[in-house]
């Protein structure tokens, strides 16, 4: 099953690739038309990760151990001897769709994920063969560059009247005022990314899903510099299962049941669930043991 979003920017997009000196670069990929640019599909699932992980402990209200949270908003690591361990495994995925979906690390096994995202793609005549969507529009044209200022208000005379040491902090240094560049893409520049869910994924872990949707929605941003105002966006899934449009969400009705299924499961478990995620060994009668499932 595929499922595809289109983003359309409402302020301006930076998604660094790369620097040199003061400039940064928005990311870039080879196609077969050439270079282009590109939204990593990393990046987006892991700011959807972040949201579904977020989501999960705001409805529990639960705070977890580092290991937990690590599970739930990075996707884990490894940090013992690899096994399969089939029983851990089914019960994560029996108690917890948002990490039967994502996948991730469980300390000594890896569990393999049920989504793929793929790039973000700016629509325009260079990507129609990867999107086949028809656009006269080129990405050189909707890309460009904007400098910026980081001043020193340690020098400002009217501001430094509020630091206790502002006379030294004026003889001290010469100031750290400097200008550098970022690249962006136009506000009104359109993406589109394909979300493709494996065989055997369930309505639950599709509440998983369309839930971290909708609280990543609540604030829709892509890519970095937000606080500076880029990167707030539209966007709509292409058969309206969720749709946000100048900050407001809609959801079919078949996404809400989707949502709300899954939001009763997780309720009806509770927070002691979450102890399914140990992988430390804690100290009994002196000795190293395995905390059980």
């Amino acid at each position: 099953m595929k499922k595809r979003m289109k983003y359309k920017m409402l302020s301006p997009l930076s998604h660094i690739g790369e620097t040199a000196s003061t400039g940064s670069y928005f990311q870039t990929i080879l196609t077969a038309s050439g270079r282009v640019p590109v939204i990593t599909g990393n990046s987006i699932r892991g700011q959807l990760r972040d949201s579904m992980a977020l989501h999960l402990l705001e409805l529990l209200d639960a705070k977890v151990s580092k290991d937990t949270f690590n599970i739930l908003f990075s996707g884990g690591n490894i940090n013992g001897a690899m096994k399969d361990d089939v029983e851990k495994a089914k019960k994560i995925r029996e108690h917890f769709p948002l990490v039967s979906l994502m996948g991730g690390g469980l300390g000594d096994m890896i569990m393999a994920g049920k989504l793929i995202s793929t790039f973000a793609y700016p629509v325009c005549k260079e990507t129609f063969e990867i999107t086949g969507i028809d656009s006269a529009l080129s990405w050189h044209g909707l890309i460009d560059e904007m400098e910026f200022t980081r001043t020193d208000d340690g020098k400002n005379d009217r501001l430094s009247g509020y630091m206790a040491d502002a006379a030294e902090e004026k003889t001290a240094k010469a100031s750290t005022q400097m200008r550098y560049s970022v690249q962006y893409m136009a506000a009104g520049s359109e993406f589109v990314q394909d979300f493709c869910f494996l065989e055997g994924v369930t309505g639950l872990e599709l509440g998983a899903f369309f839930a971290g949707l909708r609280k990543w929605f609540e604030v829709p941003k892509l890519g970095g510099m937000a606080a500076k105002g880029f990167g707030l966006f539209d966007a709509h899934m292409d058969d309206d299962s969720i749709v946000v449009e100048n900050g407001e969400i809609e959801l079919s009705p078949e996404t809400e049941k989707l949502i709300s299924d899954y939001e009763d499961f997780i309720r009806a478990q509770g927070a002691e669930a979450l102890s399914l995620f140990n992988t430390k060994k804690e100290k009994k009668n002196g000795k190293k043991a395995d905390k059980s499932d």
